[in-house]
């Protein structure tokens, strides 16, 4: 080996040596940081500091820092790195002649002679470098690590992070990191946290869990977080922007915090670290769709009428007709006016589809082509837009000519959208005591069209006491002019709008359109009541109005009929004015009216604003006509003794079962009270005693027979209720069994008869329809012998079930054969060529006249809704849990 190649070998060496000699000094030094570290991250690994308490793993975690750290500096005080000569003698150790440290040798006689000696003793130290081997240092690791712990705990911890395998890193990250806030004791904090979407939406709270990885809520929706803590702690909210909220305080001495979710947040509780989060992603709330179904077109009574349909996902709140001029004004190039369309039901509803009726008579652009539009808004406000259809708005006629003038200086305000000009100031006027006249002369500064309007009133009045006869009418024309004089805005101007149009009304049509105009209003404040669920005591003060309000109608239509055409007692000879008498003015109109207080105190709020709607339209279709003699046509079935026997004898036969059914069905109904009275420990007949209901009366008391005539009978004529025993009014002296067992009787004695009755001749074999049902009769029969049984055994609760059974099927019988009563009556005046019409301008037969769609529930019905109503009430007042009084409280909103 030449000396080049020998020292290029020896320099390898010597660098290979030092790293073994430095790998050695540094297991010395490092040795207990070493297996310190290699422990941790075996228990780490494991999973032992995920099984230990967080207040032991926050307190052990400052330990381990400060042993890990003491071991690390212990480590670097102890390391000496080796030396050169260390290097050299270890690789010397190998060989007698000493080859590494030998080389640095320099002989003693640097003459010729002992020279090649010389290079013969390198030549054999290069020799032996060439033969030694790096050193082996098993010794001195046997001595430090006798167990060979720098092998086992690096296989231990590769083995098991290969167990734990993802969840290695969040092992030692938690082991690292664990929850500190509990040595201040914030492990124990509980979050309580719920969702309360928008109460448009119909959604239920949603109750907000530990984990749960992603929430979805409508937008606007509101969480609630509640907790208990030593101090407040912080939500922290991050969507588009960073929002941090301190909790508040409670009375309670908790801590709550509110916030609303507008877009895709995630939510954080921190108190010494994260104590909660949840992610909130918002569902899309869709605009809603609405459409004519049918165009617009000028209906009865000057409304204008047309079919509709809407949709939303979370339900429609409100719906509105939107209207524009289509050539408007100049100055107003976009002015819109919006009407409220009624909705079916109460607002909400996913799907709607109504016809409507607006009365737009009043609106500013009567009489004017215009385009409308209808509008739908869902709770977030949102709002969609049908198609836009042309349409000229229905005007009301006014033959009046000093109606004409007040109804034109009044839309000649209302048309103008052009404001006052700036009035002038007297600067001086507080200084030098002068008089500001300018600011008298405000009718100059008025737009054209309400100078305009205030010419034509000036007009029209001038010495009108002279000519005008009506002097309300003139004070009001006055009082009108003087308001337009004196208005320094165009909304002090608009403030003759009512005035004037009263005016109109009265000197066109008298008092009868302020007693309608005071019905309309109450109609529509009740019926808003009953469809937004007003509070009880609202609902009774605007039925109190409402009953005030019809009384006033009925009562001034009647005296307008009679000071128009009823002027001596000689028309009643030839015939009877009819409006109604009877039938609206006495009482049965009055019946209806109690109905409709029971509907609205038992929260059958759909039967009560169908039955308000149909009281509203028999007063406003209200018509006095002249009859046809006492013979004529009165209601349906109210014929004078005379005619009745004039009747064809399956019509008569069939009028004089529904009149026994009537009977029995009023005294079935009476039972069904008397037994719920016995069952709650009350006195029998103390309940359903409705004005005008008494056995004595013979009236009906059943809403089904309106139309069929339940008079008073006409001696025995047609067999009546006595000849099956006496009238089943007689028979409430015995127990509730006997007088159930009574009605029974009767049922079987009306089945014998009705058998027969729908087999009389040829004709009424013939008639369709004709006669009684005797399966349902057979039904009835059954449930009220089972109720006679539950009687018998003391078992109220079962007897009313099977009254109530009977009771619906007997009203179901009444209705069915009402219908088949004016059936046949509507083919005889036909065939005769007399009017199918009643005295109230309506048909004998068809929808809304036989009581269909109506069903007013029994006093027992009604008496057990209240009980409920009550006790929903007080489990809502007792209730502690807020998700049970969240449930009760959208219960009581429905009823």
């Amino acid at each position: 080996m030449d000396q080049g190649e020998g020292l290029n070998t020896l320099g390898k060496k010597l660098a290979a040596t030092r790293r073994r000699l430095t790998l050695l000094a540094m297991g010395r030094a490092g040795w207990p940081a070493f297996v310190f570290g290699a422990v941790f991250l075996a228990i780490a690994l494991a999973g032992g500091f995920d099984r230990l308490s967080s207040f032991l793993a926050a307190a052990i975690l400052p330990v381990l820092i400060l042993t890990g750290l003491g071991l690390l500096w212990m480590s670097w005080r102890r390391y000496q790195p080796p030396t050169e000569a260390d290097v050299i003698r270890a690789l010397d150790r190998q060989s007698e002649l000493r080859p590494v440290s030998s080389l640095t040798d320099r002989p003693a006689d640097a003459s010729a002679a002992p020279a090649s000696l010389w290079r013969a003793h390198r030549a054999r130290l290069m020799a032996e470098i060439g033969n030694l081997r790096l050193p082996c240092l098993g010794a001195e690791w046997a001595a430090l690590d006798p167990y060979r712990l720098r092998y086992v705990l690096p296989v231990g911890v590769i083995a098991l992070a290969l167990i734990a395998g993802p969840a290695a890193p969040g092992r030692i990250l938690r082991a690292l990191s664990p929850d500190l806030g509990a040595l201040a004791g914030a492990d124990k904090m509980v979050v309580e946290a719920w969702v309360t979407p928008p109460e448009y939406t119909g959604r239920a709270p949603i109750f907000l869990q530990a984990g749960m990885k992603e929430v979805r809520v409508p937008a606007g929706s509101e969480v609630t977080l509640r907790t208990q803590a030593p101090s407040a702690p912080k939500l922290i909210l991050r969507g588009d922007k960073r929002k941090t909220l301190r909790f508040a305080k409670t009375p309670e001495g908790a801590f709550e915090a509110r916030a609303r979710i507008e877009d895709d947040t995630r939510l954080s509780v921190n108190w010494w670290g994260e104590r909660a989060r949840w992610t909130f992603s918002v569902l899309p709330d869709e605009v809603p769709l609405i459409a004519f179904d049918s165009s617009p077109v000028p209906g009865e009574r000057d409304q204008v009428e047309f079919k509709w349909k809407a949709g939303d996902d979370y339900g429609v709140t409100a719906v509105e007709l939107a209207i524009r001029l289509r050539t408007p004004h100049p100055a107003a190039p976009e002015a819109e006016d919006r009407v409220p369309v009624p909705m079916p039901g109460a607002p909400g509803a996913k799907e709607l589809s109504a016809t409507a009726q607006l009365d737009l008579t009043r609106h500013r652009w009567a009489g004017l082509p215009v385009d409308v539009r209808l509008v739908a808004r869902d709770g977030a406000g949102q709002e969609g837009f049908s198609e836009s259809l042309p349409f000229i708005l229905p005007e009301k006629l006014f033959l009046d000519p000093l109606a004409q003038a007040a109804q034109e200086a009044r839309v000649t305000v209302l048309r103008e959208p052009r404001p006052y000009a700036e009035l002038p100031k007297n600067e001086s006027a507080l200084t030098d005591g002068a008089i500001n006249a300018a600011a008298t002369g405000r009718l100059d500064a008025a737009p054209e069209g309400v100078r305009q309007a205030a010419l034509m009133l000036d007009s029209v009045t001038y010495r009108g006491e002279m000519f005008i006869n009506d002097l309300g009418a003139f004070m009001g024309l006055r009082m009108a002019l003087s308001t337009l004089q004196s208005a320094g805005t165009k909304a002090e101007a608009d403030a003759v709008e009512p005035l004037l149009w009263a005016i109109a009304l009265k000197l066109e049509h008298g008092s009868v359109a302020d007693a309608r105009a005071r019905l309309e209003a109450a109609r529509a404040a009740l019926e808003r009541a009953l469809r937004e669920g007003a509070s009880e005591e609202e609902i009774r003060r605007l039925m109190e109005a409402f009953r005030d309000a019809a009384n006033e109608y009925l009562a001034a239509k009647m005296a307008e009929a009679m000071a128009g055409g009823l002027d001596g007692p000689e028309q009643q000879q030839d015939g009877q004015a009819q409006a109604g008498g009877d039938s609206l003015g006495g009482q049965d109109f009055e019946d209806m009216l109690n109905a409709l207080q029971d509907l609205t105190e038992t929260g059958a709020a759909e039967q009560a604003r169908q039955l308000l709607s149909d009281i509203t339209n028999l007063l406003e279709n209200l018509e006095f006509q002249r009859g046809q003699g006492q013979g004529g046509d009165g209601m349906p079935g109210e014929q004078a003794d005379g005619q009745e026997n004039d009747l064809p004898p399956e019509e008569q036969e069939l009028t004089d079962a529904m009149r026994r059914l009537s009977e029995i069905l009023r005294e079935q109904r009476q039972l069904n009270d008397d037994t719920l009275a016995q069952q709650r420990g009350e006195q029998p007949g103390q309940m359903g005693e409705q004005p005008g209901e008494g056995s004595e009366q013979g009236q009906g008391g059943d809403m089904e027979g309106q139309g069929t005539g339940e008079g008073q009978e006409q001696g025995e004529q047609g067999g009546g209720a006595r000849e099956g025993g006496g009238e089943p009014g007689n028979g409430r002296g015995g127990t509730l069994a006997e007088r159930q067992a009574e009605l029974g009787r009767l049922v079987e004695e009306l089945a014998r008869r009705g058998g027969n009755s729908g087999q009389t001749g040829e004709e009424g074999a013939g008639q369709p329809g004709a006669g009684i049902d005797e399966e349902t009769l057979e039904a009835i029969l059954d449930a009220q012998r089972r109720a006679e049984r539950a009687l018998e055994g003391g078992n109220e609760g079962r007897a009313i079930l099977d009254q109530e059974r009977a009771t619906q099927m007997l009203s179901e019988l009444s209705r069915d054969m009402a219908n088949q009563i004016d059936q046949m009556r509507a083919n005889r005046m036909g065939e005769q060529g007399q009017s199918s019409n009643d005295p109230l301008g309506r048909p004998l037969t068809g929808a809304g006249n036989d009581g269909q769609g109506v069903e007013i529930p029994s006093e027992s019905e009604r008496q057990r809704a209240k009980d409920i109503l009550d006790e929903l009430r007080r489990r809502y007042e007792q209730a502690e849990d807020e998700e049970e009084r969240e449930y009760l409280r959208r219960l009581l909103e429905r009823f």
